[in-house]
């Protein structure tokens, strides 16, 4: 059978689906090359066109450090040229958590790290402080880029840390010479503010805050004048954010700020300060104390004091002890309570005291907020306290100072002169049968002074007389003075935080209610600052003109070239030139004038012709003292000489509490010592006829106080020094009282001890008097002189080696011109006047 060929079947077509996925497929690749070559171009577009200035800023940004040169602050100089308050250049260290973190360090390795940079930094900062300061991250976990580590350290410690942070590094990779870095660190230029002499004159230097600007004081009002234009660095870095050395860089220099030269001799703020110190402690002044001396022409402020005072260096401290000791205690008593009352004022703390105890707690108020413990408030109150100018910031009732404002409108206005006479029978009656509005006036202790002329009115300080010379001057009249004489407005001293309020009578109160005219004439319930009744008693004694007072005299740059100068200036003239010299002459018969009366005498200090006035005022806006008294506030104001015046001295102490009562026995005191030591040192002319000459009999100061025995050697034109602190009473003194001294000797004062300090004997003979007075008195020694003090020291009494007792009268025989050649040497021996009798 033949075998038959069949046909091969017909090959199966691939269905059109393949053809279609094949067809898809091409053209989603199609579609995705198109789009990524779009986002390509897009991205090309916003990198060359759209954004390209943003990522060229971003570039330069990465490359470039851009560092801002902070100025270096003014200096503050006394009077004299004398630093007061400088600014150092520091450095602070700032920490890069984030580049820290991607070291990939250890803890161990950070922990070493931390502990040695704690070391280096030698300071209070733990290495506990420093690890999370090198680990901080912000609320999401994340590393900060920029955390401080330490701020105002020294260019060595910074260098040191920077050269450790530089070889801590991981162990080297293989073939690698150096590890990988660990510690990202970075330095900023700063300054820091310090005060040479600590607490003096703080309450008008002021301070600055931690930001480095003025907070109080002189750094707050000439903030701008001292703290300079901050200079801006701007240079390539590495990768590190390090300057290349090599690199570009773009330096604006900062401009140091300007210098402040001030009015103030630190001299004569020495003296006052120590003064009102010890014026504080004899007279245990439960408010503050403040003091001025100013020149009454030119209105510069030679001294200003407010005790206590606080250390710049340390603004948050409270130096004063009183007021630690009581806020250390949780539970305080009657005694504590006076203290805070006195010092902080009774509204202020009058919450905080109600139960008697210092709460640590907080607390929350009527709507839920928090409320700092009582202890907080309390702190925050006395460094409030104690950072205030009180001469310019506090109000103070100024008592019969202000019977010189009364008296100037009634001369000036030509209502009265000085013969006007009006009658004290030691009380009067005003409104006699008002149940509202009688009352009756006394003058203090209830004196009866009979018929007074207005230098006796002065002198005896009659609240009665004045009273009626208000009453004849009319509310319009005495207002327009009082506004004239500034009582209404600042003074515009160059300080920061002078208030702008004051309580004094207008016109209108004055004649709706008569009593508020009484109580105006004798400066009772006015309330003013210290600077104004200070300025207004300037304008009395200088003529009639109203200055601006200021503390400011120059402003200089680093050169020494004066940017600007401070010129007097004038407001306006208030009274006369004539009306103030008969002002002037009642003043001083207050202080050293005819008759046996002299109110202001413990302010008299010989040689020197003084005039002032003294100012009680009670306390009426405080509740009465536990013996049913007011409690009170006590001034004096003095200025010298009184022929042409050139200096007040002006004092407050705001209550004391001391056996006696007026500012007379407490203030002028103050006042008097205050000039003992600055009218010489300042070269005030003494007049010939107040000068005592010859021999003084010595007065016995035992069991006085240092003050008033100063007072009484002040009167008699001797000079005084004191041994021992200044707390206490005298316990002995050399020269002793009864024994006679050529004037203007010094007794030295004791308060520790009975005995003596001994010096030795300078060899003066053949010096000049002049050259052997000095000699002498350098060696605590007083002198008198037998023959011309012209002339050269032949001989010596006691004869140099020997050792002789503080104060010993060392008599030395002048050149006469004959021969003394042959005069035989004084014998040595020891003086020691403990052992002598008299």
């Amino acid at each position: 059978m033949a075998q038959t060929n069949q046909p091969n079947p017909p090959r199966k077509r691939r269905p059109r689906a393949d053809v279609g996925m094949k067809a898809r497929t091409m053209f989603c690749v199609a579609v995705f090359i198109i789009a990524g070559f779009g986002l390509l171009i897009y991205q090309l577009y916003a990198l060359q066109l759209r954004d390209a200035e943003l990522y060229r800023t971003e570039a330069v940004t990465q490359q470039m450090k851009d560092t801002t040169l902070p100025a270096l602050r003014g200096s503050i100089y006394s009077a004299n040229g004398k630093l007061l308050a400088k600014s150092n250049t520091v450095w602070n260290i700032v920490a890069d958590p984030s580049s820290i973190a991607k070291s990939g360090a250890s803890e161990s390795q950070l922990r070493t790290a931390a502990e040695n940079i704690a070391g280096l930094l030698a300071d209070d900062t733990t290495a506990d402080a420093v690890y999370e300061v090198l680990t901080a991250k912000n609320a999401s976990g994340e590393p900060y880029q920029y955390r401080m580590l330490a701020k105002g350290v020294e260019k060595p410690v910074a260098d040191a840390i920077l050269d450790y942070a530089n070889t801590y590094r991981m162990e080297p990779e293989d073939g690698a010479k150096t590890g990988k870095r660990i510690l990202y660190f970075s330095t900023e230029q700063a300054s820091t503010r310090s005060y040479p002499y600590g607490e003096f004159l703080s309450s008008v230097l002021g301070f600055c805050n931690s930001d480095g600007d003025g907070a109080y004081g002189l750094e707050k009002y000439y903030n701008d004048v001292l703290a300079g234009t901050p200079g801006r660095s701007v240079a390539e870095t590495d990768v590190n954010g390090n300057a290349l050395a090599a690199g570009q860089s773009d330096v604006h220099e900062a401009i140091d700020g300007s210098n402040l030269n001030l009015t103030i001799d630190e001299n004569v703020q020495s003296i006052v300060e120590e003064y009102l110190t010890e014026a504080m402690n004899t007279f245990t002044v439960h408010g503050r104390g403040s003091a001025i001396v100013m020149n009454v022409k030119t209105g510069a402020i030679l001294a200003m004091a407010s005790i206590e005072q606080f250390d710049p260096n340390d603004p948050y401290k409270i130096t004063d002890t009183k007021m630690t000791d009581i806020l250390e205690r949780e539970e305080i008593d009657a005694n504590d309570i006076d203290w805070l009352e006195g010092r902080l004022g009774e509204k202020a703390v009058a919450d905080i005291i109600a139960d008697g105890k210092i709460s640590r707690e907080k607390t929350t108020d009527a709507d839920g907020n928090e409320v700092a413990s009582e202890y907080t408030q309390l702190q925050g109150m006395m460094r409030e306290a104690q950072w205030k100018n009180k001469n310019i910031t506090e109000l103070y009732m100024p008592g019969s100072v202000f019977k010189l404002i009364t008296a100037s409108a009634g001369l000036d206005s030509g209502i009265m002169n000085t013969s006007q006479t009006f009658y004290c029978g030691g009380s009067l009656v005003v409104n006699e049968g008002s149940e509202l509005w009688e009352h009756t006036y006394r003058c203090a202790n209830g004196e009866v002074h009979g018929m007074l002329d207005m230098a006796g009115a002065l002198n005896h300080s009659c609240n009665l007389w004045f009273i009626q010379a208000a009453e004849t001057l009319k509310p319009t009249i005495f207002y327009d003075y009082i506004q004239a004489f500034g009582f209404t407005q600042p003074t515009g001293i160059d300080l920061p935080n002078e208030t702008r309020w004051t309580s004094v009578y207008n016109a209108e109160q004055m004649a709706e209610v008569d009593t508020n005219l009484y109580t105006a004439a004798f400066g009772q319930n006015e309330s003013i600052t210290p600077m104004q009744m200070a300025t207004a008693v300037a304008a009395i004694a200088n003529g009639g003109y109203l200055v601006t007072p200021y503390v400011v005299d120059s402003v200089t740059d680093n050169d020494g070239n004066i940017i600007t100068q401070t010129e007097t200036n004038i407001r306006r003239q208030v009274i006369s030139e004539d009306v103030s010299r008969q002002l002037l002459a009642m003043m001083e018969n207050n202080v050293h004038g005819a008759g046996d009366y002299r109110s202001y005498a413990n302010a008299y200090v010989a040689g020197y012709r003084i005039g002032g006035k003294s100012g009680t005022a009670e306390r009426t806006d405080r509740h009465l003292r536990g013996d049913g008294d007011y409690y009170k506030m006590m001034s004096f104001a003095a200025v010298l000489p009184i022929d042409d015046p050139e200096i007040e001295v002006f004092v407050l102490l705001d209550d004391p509490r001391w056996v006696k009562d007026f500012a007379s026995q407490v203030v002028a005191p103050v006042v008097g010592n205050i000039i003992s030591e600055i009218a010489p040192y300042l070269g005030v002319e003494q007049d010939p006829d107040y000068n005592p000459t010859g021999t003084v009999t010595v007065q016995t100061c035992l069991d006085y106080t240092w003050t008033n025995a100063q007072v009484t050697l002040n009167r008699l034109g001797l000079k005084h020094k004191l041994i021992g602190p200044s707390s206490g009473n005298i316990v002995y003194q050399y020269p002793v009282g009864g024994s006679v001294v050529p004037a203007g000797s010094t007794i030295y004062l004791y308060t520790a001890t009975d005995q003596n300090s001994m010096t030795t004997v300078p060899d003066v003979t053949g010096k000049t008097g002049t050259f052997a007075e000095q000699m002498l008195k350098a060696a605590n020694l007083n002198v008198q002189f037998v023959g011309d003090s012209g002339g050269k020291v032949v001989s010596q009494d006691v004869q140099s080696g020997t050792s002789a007792a503080y104060g010993t009268i060392i008599t030395l025989t002048m050149d006469s011109g004959e021969d003394t050649t042959d005069q035989a040497p004084a014998a040595t021996e020891t003086i020691d006047p403990a052992n002598e009798e008299g």
